[in-house]
């Protein structure tokens, strides 16, 4: 496994003003802090980054906002389309498309969901057409939409009509079905894992990136984690991952969305609040979660980048 080859996608939290109102003057910082930290690409308006609870308008804006400031950087942007209405995510496809982005995603509508995988694809299909020759993968996430089909039958039905299908943004535990897509056609399709907490497992079985929400603030742990992988000491590799286990676990004690927010703040960057349904940490909540989270030493990941630095020259001399 080569571990350089392995993509680190952080989907960045929505920012907002005080009042709940879209605030695009962060995302400068936050696109440098994933610079800084080694992730690769930044997936714009997924769930992390509330893309669900945001209007086409501001989904456009905010997309505009990260290729401004990603111009001239190494970061990859894939914007995420995903909508209960067609021709809304068709609109968000073609902008995306108009203002250079990398890639697009796109998860299966979830009011009215299709009852089957030829269904999806009649609905995915003018969504990708849409976004031109842009890569296009289905953003299959099931623990949230509640669509739980084939993957496999998917991506053999849908790449002859959708041309520019290369493969999944795979947000679900079912790693058996993630190495059939992995090896179907011999490997055709990129898998970009989305479970933080099973990246090891995801990589093992051969998924050649990720998607996820603590690649925020922690991209350096996973960079450690990898490059452990790389040059087989299982041991380092298996103690990585379970620190992000921990940090998970704590942060999904306190509310995920809201305490990832937090922890952004501990980076110096205000993101505001989160919007409703969902719930805000209360000032007590908050210094609850940091305490926990520092307590556990799983707050602060700078000493991770000597320890990614000297497992990326081991495994070179592989």
């Amino acid at each position: 496994m080569n571990e350089s080859k392995i993509r680190l996608i952080a989907p960045p939290p929505a920012p907002f003003h005080a009042d709940g109102s879209l605030n695009l003057e962060p995302v400068e910082q936050q696109a440098q802090l994933l610079i800084d930290t080694s992730a690769d690409g930044a997936f714009v308006a997924g769930s992390t980054g509330e893309g669900q609870s945001l209007s086409t308008d501001e989904r456009m804006r905010l997309a505009e906002r990260w290729m401004d400031v990603s111009a001239g950087a190494d970061l990859e942007i894939m914007i995420q389309l995903g909508h209960n209405s067609q021709p809304d995510a068709i609109a968000l496809a073609e902008h995306a498309q108009r203002i250079g982005a990398d890639s697009v995603s796109a998860s299966s509508p979830c009011y009215f969901k299709p009852a089957n995988v030829d269904t999806l694809i009649d609905f995915l299909e003018p969504v990708a057409a849409a976004a031109g020759d842009l890569p296009f993968y289905f953003y299959e996430i099931p623990p949230f939409t509640n669509v739980n089909l084939p993957m496999v039958e998917f991506l053999e039905k849908g790449k002859p009509r959708m041309p520019n299908l290369v493969g999944l943004k795979y947000s679900n535990p079912n790693l058996m079905q993630l190495q059939q897509c992995v090896r179907l056609h011999e490997g055709e399709f990129e898998v970009l894992f989305g479970c933080d907490q099973q990246l090891l497992s995801a990589v093992l079985y051969g998924a050649c990136g990720a998607v996820g929400s603590t690649y925020n603030h922690a991209a350096l742990l996973y960079r450690e984690m990898l490059a452990a992988f790389k040059a087989g000491d299982l041991d380092a590799a298996r103690a990585a991952q379970g620190r992000s286990v921990d940090m998970i676990a704590i942060m999904a004690r306190h509310s995920f969305m809201s305490a990832l927010k937090a922890v952004m703040r501990t980076k110096g960057i205000e993101l505001g609040p989160v919007r409703a349904p969902l719930v805000n940490l209360t000032a007590e909540q908050e210094r609850e979660l940091l305490r926990d989270l520092e307590q556990a030493d799983l707050l602060d990941f700078s000493s991770s980048a000597k320890a990614t630095a000297e497992g990326v020259s081991l495994a070179a001399t592989d």
